[in-house]
């Protein structure tokens, strides 16, 4: 990673940028690629989920590990083997189901969330000091 800190900070500090710019160029760059591997994490977890035919909330699987015990109890239900393996194979779909991912999965959601912002954050202030220091070294230049 330090390599494609390197390339963005010479990007975009430019050649001409001095020792100081660089370093705060630096800082930019490691800030804008947190942000972009936390929207990439966070685009593939939420791909992944998307994508696993069998994603079903923890509430549902509960419901259906109670149904299965009970047909292997003594107690068991008047349903259909149809019925039952029709219930216990259901998922959501569509719409449905991303809902329930993003109910099931808000803790870890939010949890990226928080280091986007801390990261955008870290940006905004690592561009202010690079914009400050082009500035103080251009005026620096001029007299």
């Amino acid at each position: 990673m330090s390599e494609e800190v390197e390339a963005l900070a010479r990007e975009i500090a430019g050649p001409e940028a001095s020792a100081e710019t660089q370093e705060f160029a630096r800082e930019v760059a490691e800030a804008q690629l947190d942000v972009r591997r936390v929207r990439y994490a966070r685009h593939r977890y939420l791909s992944d989920a998307l994508s696993d035919q069998y994603y079903d909330s923890d509430a549902n699987t509960r419901m259906k590990v109670k149904v299965i015990s009970g047909l292997l109890s003594s107690k068991v239900p008047e349903m259909s083997m149809e019925a039952v393996e029709k219930f216990v194979t259901s998922t959501p779909q569509g719409p449905h189901k991303f809902a329930t991912i993003l109910s099931e999965e808000a803790k870890q959601l939010l949890a990226m969330d928080r280091y986007e912002r801390r990261a955008l954050s870290r940006r905004k202030f690592a561009i202010r000091a690079f914009d400050a220091a082009r500035r103080q070294a251009a005026s620096a230049a001029r007299e």
